[in-house]
């Protein structure tokens, strides 16, 4: 054991004298500057493996000369040689156009704030839209952190990371006065603003019109932003509603008029009460204002 790692310190300490290769083979071009016997092979002569990316290797003469012997070529008193790997900190501008692409909204502002430093090897970064964070929803033009990966060699990988800031313009509708909760939206009770915004917070209305004739499900204060959650459809039915009731056994259709005990929008089931009888019962809201009743179905 203490000689395993008395050979990694002394590998290690002559890291700085290494030959640097871009990729995970040895091929004897890439060694004819520190070794020039080596320009008697054939520049893509495989000498091994690279060592992973932040290690070192050691290739020794002889170990080099047995490779040479292999293609004729004789070569004496060849050094041994400390191998390592090219690594480089990412640049501000590849990262900008690494996140630009993966973001793919042309009119999307986009401010890197801070990204992975540490060197790393020739590479492509892999930025994937799904791994984007989302910032808080009471502040969505917030920084937000983004996680990919640098593939090197084609098929390793090595996590990297982005703080960004992402707006883009985005046009939002606001209460234009106090709307009551269970209030149907008028014209005039909305009013549309543009923001700046993260591009994929909470879905927002094309139009106004999506949100006209919707029922309020809680209060929404002036100046408050409507959002879909705050909406629900207005009732087909109402309690308190006059309705037609149209009761059909087999080829007997029966119609009249009830009153709903219970709200309800198409295809519920909802209360009436029969004036005439004083009895109540089920219905099965069939369009606005009007019920069907199906006895032989019905449980």
């Amino acid at each position: 054991m203490r000689l395993i790692c008395g050979f990694l310190l002394a590998t290690v300490a002559q890291a700085g004298a290494c030959v640097e290769v871009p990729s995970d083979r040895v091929v004897a071009g890439q060694l004819v500057d520190a070794v020039p016997m080596l320009r008697q092979l054939a520049p893509g002569t495989s000498l091994g493996f690279a060592p992973l990316p932040g290690l070192v290797r050691v290739i020794s003469g002889q170990e080099l000369s047995l490779i040479a012997s292999r293609d004729g070529v004789i070569l004496s008193d060849a050094p041994d040689l400390c191998i390592g790997r090219v690594l480089r900190p990412i640049t501000s501008a590849e990262m900008r156009a690494a996140l630009q692409a993966a973001l793919g909204i042309s009119e999307a502002e986009l401010t890197v704030e801070d990204f992975s430093s540490q060197p790393l090897p020739p590479g492509k970064l892999d930025f994937q839209r799904s791994a984007l964070s989302r910032p808080p929803p009471n502040i969505p033009a917030a920084p937000v952190f983004w996680r990919g990966r640098l593939i090197y060699d084609q098929q390793h990988g090595v996590p990297v990371w982005a703080k960004v800031k992402i707006t883009v313009d985005r046009t939002i509708f606001l209460a234009a006065q106090d709307i009551a909760a269970g209030a149907m939206l008028r014209q005039g009770d909305v009013q549309a603003t543009t923001v700046r915004e993260f591009p994929f917070s909470a879905p927002t209305p094309e139009s106004a019109t999506e949100l006209i004739g919707k029922v309020a499900r809680r209060v929404i204060r002036a100046g408050q932003r409507i959002t879909g959650n705050a909406l629900e459809e207005p009732q087909d039915v109402t309690r308190g509603d006059i309705v037609s009731v149209k009761v059909i056994d087999g080829r007997t259709t029966l119609s009249f008029d009830g009153l709903a005990a219970s709200s309800g929008r198409k295809g519920d089931t909802i209360l009436v009460h029969n004036s005439a009888s004083g009895r109540n019962f089920r219905a099965m809201v069939e369009a606005k204002g009007q019920v069907v009743v199906r006895p032989t179905v019905q449980d």
